[in-house]
């Protein structure tokens, strides 16, 4: 798909910032279209063409890229800048390198525990418990990624926070285009609480479990949605 075929949507999505800090706002902007699905795999990203779209100069457009770039949701080919797309392997191999991640994430995240850190993973919980009340798939796969990053900042270690972002783009962009597969959100709730109960108890080896159960949970659902892919009628 190119990025103009987008543009011509019967009512594409306004994308126009403000002059402030455009870089970071552009940047963010299309991050959230490009893993919401709004902006689908496999798209051209033309740097005057979203500069246009946004009522940027080309300068900042091209900055966003080199962000989204380094977060793994653009890649660059010979002809242009390109949404990444994801296959059962790219999927399976993000999850391996996740999981080890993670576990470190969330082990060093409980030394770290404090007041300020409990009520920020208290006050995700509460947005993600909202966003399954509303069916709201967007706000859903928000603060799921939410609570993921707070954990990481829990850290405190900025090497590990960087190899994170690399990798967190493209498997949420992967989640958020196939939550119609997630028949049960209570149930990433609950391991989100029992993550979230660990961590504010300082208690690294419950929080490293839980870590474990949510991704492996996470892993087999995209292996259901390969599956369930493959099985079905081409068009």
């Amino acid at each position: 798909m190119s990025l103009a075929n987008f543009l011509n949507q019967p009512n594409p999505p306004a994308l126009r910032l403000n002059r402030s800090s455009l870089k970071t706002k552009s940047t963010e902007l299309l991050r959230s279209q490009i893993i919401n699905g709004r902006i689908p795999q496999g798209t051209r990203m033309v740097e005057q063409e979203l500069a246009d779209l946004m009522g940027i100069s080309r300068m900042p457009a091209r900055d966003a890229l080199i962000d989204l770039e380094h977060e793994g949701l653009i890649v660059s080919k010979p002809n242009g800048r390109y949404v990444i797309e994801l296959g059962e392997t790219d999927i399976q191999n993000l999850f391996q390198v996740r999981l080890v991640l993670e576990r470190l994430a969330v082990g060093q995240a409980a030394q770290h525990r404090s007041t300020a850190y409990n009520q920020m993973l208290s006050r995700n919980l509460v947005q993600m418990s909202e966003a399954i009340a509303r069916n709201d798939r967007d706000a859903y796969t928000q603060s799921d990624l939410e609570a993921h990053q707070i954990i990481w900042q829990q850290a405190e270690n900025p090497y590990l926070l960087k190899m994170l972002n690399s990798i967190i783009g493209p498997i949420f962009m992967f989640i958020a285009s196939h939550t119609e597969f997630q028949l049960n959100w209570h149930e990433t709730l609950q391991m989100h609480q029992e993550l979230a109960e660990a961590l504010c108890a300082g208690n690294a080896t419950a929080a490293i479990e839980s870590i474990e159960s949510q991704l492996n949970n996470s892993r087999e659902l995209s292996q259901q949605v390969f599956e369930k892919l493959r099985n079905q009628p081409r068009q």
